[in-house]
Protein backbone atom coordinates (compact mmCIF):
# COMPACT_ATOMS: atom_id res chain seq x y z
CA UNK A 1 0.00 0.00 0.00
CA UNK A 2 2.88 2.28 1.06
CA UNK A 3 4.45 1.56 -2.19
CA UNK A 4 1.02 2.31 -4.08
CA UNK A 5 1.27 5.62 -2.63
CA UNK A 6 4.84 6.65 -2.79
CA UNK A 7 4.06 6.08 -6.77
CA UNK A 8 0.79 8.03 -6.85
CA UNK A 9 2.89 11.50 -5.29
CA UNK A 10 6.05 10.40 -7.34
CA UNK A 11 5.60 12.62 -10.25
CA UNK A 12 4.41 15.85 -8.06
CA UNK A 13 7.86 15.06 -6.20
CA UNK A 14 9.61 15.67 -9.64
CA UNK A 15 7.63 18.86 -10.37
CA UNK A 16 7.93 20.42 -6.49
CA UNK A 17 10.99 21.86 -7.82
CA UNK A 18 9.89 23.92 -10.52
CA UNK A 19 6.91 25.46 -8.55
CA UNK A 20 8.73 26.37 -5.31
CA UNK A 21 10.70 28.36 -8.63
CA UNK A 22 8.03 29.63 -10.23
CA UNK A 23 6.90 30.81 -6.48
CA UNK A 24 10.12 32.47 -5.97
CA UNK A 25 10.31 34.27 -8.73
CA UNK A 26 6.64 34.87 -10.19
CA UNK A 27 4.26 34.64 -7.71
CA UNK A 28 5.78 35.87 -4.42
CA UNK A 29 6.92 39.24 -6.34
CA UNK A 30 3.43 39.38 -7.96
CA UNK A 31 1.19 39.24 -4.62
CA UNK A 32 4.02 41.92 -3.21
CA UNK A 33 3.84 43.91 -5.88
CA UNK A 34 -0.50 43.88 -5.29
CA UNK A 35 -0.17 44.37 -1.44
CA UNK A 36 2.31 47.42 -1.57
CA UNK A 37 -0.04 49.27 -4.46
CA UNK A 38 -2.19 50.06 -1.74
CA UNK A 39 0.57 51.69 0.50
CA UNK A 40 2.49 54.46 0.49
CA UNK A 41 6.18 55.59 1.72
CA UNK A 42 6.25 58.29 4.20
CA UNK A 43 8.80 59.23 6.62
CA UNK A 44 10.49 55.65 5.80
CA UNK A 45 7.50 53.63 6.60
CA UNK A 46 4.90 52.20 4.65
CA UNK A 47 1.08 53.68 5.20
CA UNK A 48 -2.07 52.23 4.10
CA UNK A 49 -4.02 54.22 1.79
CA UNK A 50 -6.91 51.89 0.24
CA UNK A 51 -6.99 52.77 -3.52
CA UNK A 52 -5.53 56.25 -3.26
CA UNK A 53 -2.49 55.33 -5.53
CA UNK A 54 -5.37 53.97 -8.03
CA UNK A 55 -6.98 57.39 -8.06
CA UNK A 56 -4.47 59.33 -8.39
CA UNK A 57 -2.80 57.05 -11.21
CA UNK A 58 -6.19 56.91 -13.49
CA UNK A 59 -6.29 60.95 -12.86
CA UNK A 60 -3.02 61.07 -14.43
CA UNK A 61 -3.23 61.70 -18.20
CA UNK A 62 -0.20 59.95 -18.63
CA UNK A 63 -1.78 56.47 -18.02
CA UNK A 64 -4.86 57.34 -20.75
CA UNK A 65 -2.27 58.56 -23.46
CA UNK A 66 -0.14 54.66 -22.18
CA UNK A 67 -3.16 52.80 -22.37
CA UNK A 68 -4.43 53.99 -25.74
CA UNK A 69 -1.38 53.51 -27.62
CA UNK A 70 -0.91 49.98 -26.44
CA UNK A 71 -4.59 49.43 -27.69
CA UNK A 72 -3.34 50.55 -31.09
CA UNK A 73 -0.63 48.41 -30.78
CA UNK A 74 -3.37 46.05 -30.85
CA UNK A 75 -4.13 46.80 -34.04
CA UNK A 76 -0.94 45.29 -35.76
CA UNK A 77 -1.94 41.50 -34.36
CA UNK A 78 -4.76 41.22 -37.28
CA UNK A 79 -2.03 42.47 -39.47
CA UNK A 80 0.39 39.94 -38.27
CA UNK A 81 -1.96 37.21 -38.47
CA UNK A 82 -3.12 37.65 -41.91
CA UNK A 83 0.50 38.29 -42.94
CA UNK A 84 2.08 35.60 -41.10
CA UNK A 85 -1.05 33.10 -42.25
CA UNK A 86 -0.10 34.43 -46.16
CA UNK A 87 3.71 34.23 -46.08
CA UNK A 88 3.55 30.36 -44.63
CA UNK A 89 0.37 29.33 -47.41
CA UNK A 90 3.47 30.61 -49.70
CA UNK A 91 6.18 28.64 -48.57
CA UNK A 92 3.81 25.68 -47.55
CA UNK A 93 3.25 25.25 -51.43
CA UNK A 94 7.16 24.69 -51.58
CA UNK A 95 8.37 27.28 -53.48
CA UNK A 96 12.00 26.93 -54.54
CA UNK A 97 14.38 27.87 -52.06
CA UNK A 98 11.52 27.92 -49.35
CA UNK A 99 13.91 26.59 -46.37
CA UNK A 100 16.59 29.33 -46.84
CA UNK A 101 13.33 31.80 -47.12
CA UNK A 102 11.77 30.38 -43.89
CA UNK A 103 15.34 31.06 -42.21
CA UNK A 104 15.28 34.70 -43.55
CA UNK A 105 12.06 35.75 -41.76
CA UNK A 106 12.70 33.81 -39.00
CA UNK A 107 15.77 35.57 -37.84
CA UNK A 108 14.58 38.87 -36.75
CA UNK A 109 12.51 36.99 -34.60
CA UNK A 110 15.56 35.62 -32.57
CA UNK A 111 17.94 38.99 -33.06
CA UNK A 112 17.92 40.86 -29.16
CA UNK A 113 15.21 43.85 -29.28
CA UNK A 114 17.76 46.00 -27.95
CA UNK A 115 19.88 45.59 -30.67
CA UNK A 116 16.82 45.52 -33.43
CA UNK A 117 16.57 49.06 -31.33
CA UNK A 118 19.60 50.44 -31.78
CA UNK A 119 19.86 49.45 -35.53
CA UNK A 120 16.56 50.79 -36.36
CA UNK A 121 17.22 54.05 -34.26
CA UNK A 122 19.96 54.93 -36.42
CA UNK A 123 18.48 53.26 -39.72
CA UNK A 124 15.26 56.11 -39.11
CA UNK A 125 17.05 59.06 -37.74
CA UNK A 126 15.87 62.16 -40.28
CA UNK A 127 20.09 62.13 -41.25
CA UNK A 128 19.93 57.97 -41.59
CA UNK A 129 21.05 55.54 -44.13
CA UNK A 130 16.72 55.17 -45.05
CA UNK A 131 16.55 58.73 -45.53
CA UNK A 132 19.91 59.42 -47.08
CA UNK A 133 18.91 56.65 -49.75
CA UNK A 134 15.57 58.79 -50.54
CA UNK A 135 18.25 61.78 -50.94
CA UNK A 136 20.32 60.00 -53.30
CA UNK A 137 17.37 58.58 -55.73
CA UNK A 138 15.95 62.06 -55.73
CA UNK A 139 13.33 61.42 -53.04
CA UNK A 140 14.20 63.86 -50.96
CA UNK A 141 10.51 64.97 -50.18
CA UNK A 142 9.95 61.74 -48.43
CA UNK A 143 13.38 62.16 -46.35
CA UNK A 144 11.03 62.43 -42.88
CA UNK A 145 12.36 62.67 -39.04
CA UNK A 146 10.43 58.97 -38.54
CA UNK A 147 11.14 58.97 -35.30
CA UNK A 148 11.08 62.94 -34.25
CA UNK A 149 7.57 63.65 -36.10
CA UNK A 150 4.80 63.22 -33.51
CA UNK A 151 2.59 61.84 -36.30
CA UNK A 152 5.21 59.00 -37.92
CA UNK A 153 6.85 57.97 -34.58
CA UNK A 154 4.48 55.36 -33.07
CA UNK A 155 3.39 53.86 -37.08
CA UNK A 156 7.58 53.68 -37.21
CA UNK A 157 8.17 51.79 -34.07
CA UNK A 158 4.95 49.52 -34.73
CA UNK A 159 6.29 48.62 -38.33
CA UNK A 160 9.75 47.29 -36.53
CA UNK A 161 7.78 45.21 -34.23
CA UNK A 162 5.98 43.85 -36.60
CA UNK A 163 9.15 42.74 -38.77
CA UNK A 164 10.50 40.93 -35.67
CA UNK A 165 7.77 39.65 -34.64
CA UNK A 166 6.58 37.92 -38.16
CA UNK A 167 8.79 35.44 -38.13
CA UNK A 168 7.57 33.52 -35.18
CA UNK A 169 4.02 33.32 -37.11
CA UNK A 170 5.40 32.35 -39.65
CA UNK A 171 7.24 29.71 -38.30
CA UNK A 172 4.21 28.41 -36.25
CA UNK A 173 1.75 28.23 -38.56
CA UNK A 174 3.74 26.75 -41.30
CA UNK A 175 4.27 23.90 -38.58
CA UNK A 176 0.79 23.18 -38.50
CA UNK A 177 0.19 23.43 -42.07
CA UNK A 178 2.85 20.89 -42.37
CA UNK A 179 0.42 18.59 -40.62
CA UNK A 180 -2.99 18.89 -42.61
CA UNK A 181 -3.72 16.42 -44.88
CA UNK A 182 -2.69 16.63 -48.04
CA UNK A 183 -5.33 14.47 -49.41
CA UNK A 184 -7.71 17.44 -49.25
CA UNK A 185 -5.61 20.22 -51.21
CA UNK A 186 -5.36 17.37 -53.71
CA UNK A 187 -9.16 16.69 -53.67
CA UNK A 188 -9.65 20.63 -53.96
CA UNK A 189 -7.24 20.54 -57.34
CA UNK A 190 -9.15 17.69 -58.74
CA UNK A 191 -12.01 20.26 -58.36
CA UNK A 192 -10.35 23.15 -59.97
CA UNK A 193 -9.88 25.00 -57.13
CA UNK A 194 -7.60 28.31 -56.88
CA UNK A 195 -5.15 29.18 -54.58
CA UNK A 196 -7.10 31.44 -52.68
CA UNK A 197 -9.92 29.00 -52.52
CA UNK A 198 -7.74 26.58 -50.95
CA UNK A 199 -6.36 28.92 -48.42
CA UNK A 200 -9.86 30.09 -46.85
CA UNK A 201 -11.34 26.99 -46.84
CA UNK A 202 -8.55 24.47 -45.78
CA UNK A 203 -5.65 26.22 -44.82
CA UNK A 204 -7.86 28.83 -41.99
CA UNK A 205 -10.33 26.09 -40.90
CA UNK A 206 -7.28 23.64 -40.43
CA UNK A 207 -5.01 26.11 -38.36
CA UNK A 208 -7.95 27.75 -36.42
CA UNK A 209 -6.60 26.98 -33.15
CA UNK A 210 -3.52 27.67 -33.92
CA UNK A 211 -4.35 31.54 -35.51
CA UNK A 212 -6.45 31.83 -31.61
CA UNK A 213 -3.44 30.73 -29.82
CA UNK A 214 -1.24 33.34 -31.52
CA UNK A 215 -3.65 36.25 -31.44
CA UNK A 216 -4.03 35.79 -27.62
CA UNK A 217 -0.14 35.30 -27.27
CA UNK A 218 0.78 38.26 -29.53
CA UNK A 219 -1.76 40.80 -27.68
CA UNK A 220 -0.15 39.55 -24.48
CA UNK A 221 3.42 40.54 -26.01
CA UNK A 222 2.11 43.97 -27.52
CA UNK A 223 0.85 44.69 -23.73
CA UNK A 224 3.61 43.31 -22.40
CA UNK A 225 6.54 43.04 -24.32
CA UNK A 226 7.64 46.57 -25.70
CA UNK A 227 9.10 48.19 -23.20
CA UNK A 228 12.65 47.52 -24.75
CA UNK A 229 11.54 48.90 -28.49
CA UNK A 230 10.06 52.02 -26.58
CA UNK A 231 12.99 52.80 -24.12
CA UNK A 232 15.50 51.67 -27.10
CA UNK A 233 14.01 53.94 -29.63
CA UNK A 234 11.89 56.88 -28.51
CA UNK A 235 11.82 56.81 -24.34
CA UNK A 236 8.34 57.42 -24.76
CA UNK A 237 8.66 60.49 -27.36
CA UNK A 238 8.10 62.52 -29.08
CA UNK A 239 5.63 64.69 -26.43
CA UNK A 240 4.50 60.85 -25.19
CA UNK A 241 3.12 60.29 -28.17
CA UNK A 242 5.37 56.47 -27.98
CA UNK A 243 3.96 56.07 -24.39
CA UNK A 244 3.35 52.49 -23.41
CA UNK A 245 1.71 50.92 -19.97
CA UNK A 246 5.85 49.43 -19.39
CA UNK A 247 7.67 52.29 -20.42
CA UNK A 248 5.04 54.49 -18.06
CA UNK A 249 5.84 52.11 -14.75
CA UNK A 250 9.48 52.15 -15.26
CA UNK A 251 9.27 56.38 -15.66
CA UNK A 252 6.93 56.62 -12.63
CA UNK A 253 8.87 54.56 -10.13
CA UNK A 254 12.63 55.20 -11.39
CA UNK A 255 12.20 58.75 -12.74
CA UNK A 256 10.06 59.92 -10.58
CA UNK A 257 10.17 57.88 -7.34
CA UNK A 258 6.78 57.36 -7.52
CA UNK A 259 7.32 53.42 -6.58
CA UNK A 260 3.40 52.76 -4.95
CA UNK A 261 1.54 54.43 -7.78
CA UNK A 262 4.33 52.35 -10.67
CA UNK A 263 3.07 49.29 -8.64
CA UNK A 264 -0.56 50.40 -9.00
CA UNK A 265 -0.43 51.02 -12.46
CA UNK A 266 1.92 47.31 -12.91
CA UNK A 267 -1.33 46.08 -10.92
CA UNK A 268 -3.72 47.30 -13.93
CA UNK A 269 -1.27 45.80 -16.60
CA UNK A 270 -1.26 42.85 -14.82
CA UNK A 271 -5.09 42.43 -14.95
CA UNK A 272 -5.61 43.20 -18.48
CA UNK A 273 -2.80 40.39 -18.94
CA UNK A 274 -4.49 38.31 -16.82
CA UNK A 275 -8.39 39.10 -18.79
CA UNK A 276 -6.62 38.00 -21.73
CA UNK A 277 -4.78 34.87 -20.52
CA UNK A 278 -8.46 33.56 -19.01
CA UNK A 279 -9.70 34.52 -23.00
CA UNK A 280 -7.14 31.89 -23.98
CA UNK A 281 -8.44 29.47 -21.94
CA UNK A 282 -11.94 29.33 -22.87
CA UNK A 283 -11.50 29.61 -26.80
CA UNK A 284 -8.81 26.24 -26.13
CA UNK A 285 -11.26 24.91 -24.23
CA UNK A 286 -13.73 25.04 -26.42
CA UNK A 287 -11.62 23.92 -29.19
CA UNK A 288 -10.95 20.65 -26.99
CA UNK A 289 -14.74 20.23 -26.88
CA UNK A 290 -15.16 20.54 -30.36
CA UNK A 291 -12.15 18.11 -31.08
CA UNK A 292 -13.73 15.35 -28.35
CA UNK A 293 -16.81 15.86 -30.32
CA UNK A 294 -15.29 15.65 -33.67
CA UNK A 295 -13.30 12.45 -32.50
CA UNK A 296 -16.62 10.22 -31.18
CA UNK A 297 -18.40 11.00 -34.60
CA UNK A 298 -15.46 10.14 -36.77
CA UNK A 299 -15.69 6.69 -33.94
CA UNK A 300 -19.07 6.38 -36.15
CA UNK A 301 -19.11 4.04 -39.27
CA UNK A 302 -18.58 6.33 -42.09
CA UNK A 303 -17.13 6.56 -45.42
CA UNK A 304 -13.41 6.82 -46.29
CA UNK A 305 -11.72 9.91 -45.70
CA UNK A 306 -11.17 10.93 -49.53
CA UNK A 307 -14.69 10.56 -50.39
CA UNK A 308 -15.55 12.99 -47.45
CA UNK A 309 -13.15 15.45 -48.58
CA UNK A 310 -14.22 15.09 -51.91
CA UNK A 311 -18.15 15.78 -51.24
CA UNK A 312 -17.26 18.87 -48.59
CA UNK A 313 -15.05 20.47 -51.10
CA UNK A 314 -17.60 20.34 -53.96
CA UNK A 315 -20.42 22.17 -51.59
CA UNK A 316 -17.52 24.62 -50.38
CA UNK A 317 -16.38 25.59 -54.48
CA UNK A 318 -19.04 25.22 -56.01
CA UNK A 319 -22.38 24.42 -53.86
CA UNK A 320 -23.73 21.43 -56.01
CA UNK A 321 -24.56 18.11 -55.35
CA UNK A 322 -21.77 15.24 -55.02
CA UNK A 323 -21.44 13.40 -58.38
Amino acid sequence: MKTNRMKKFTPYFYILPTFIILAVVIVIPIIYVIIQSFYTTFANESVFVGLRNYKMAFEDELLLTALKNNLKLFLCVPILTVLSLAIASILYNKIRGWRFYRSVIFIPYILAIPVVGIVFSYLLQYNGVINSILRTIGLENMALDWLGDPNLAFPSVAIVIMWKQIGFGVVLFLARMMSIDKTLYESADVDGATWFQKFMHITVPQTKSIIEFYVIITLIEMLSWVFNFIYVMTAGGPGNKTLVLEYLIYKKAFGGGDFNIAMAISVVLLAIAAILIVIHQIVMRKEEGKNETKKRRNSLPAIDDFTCGRYYLSVIFYDSEFV
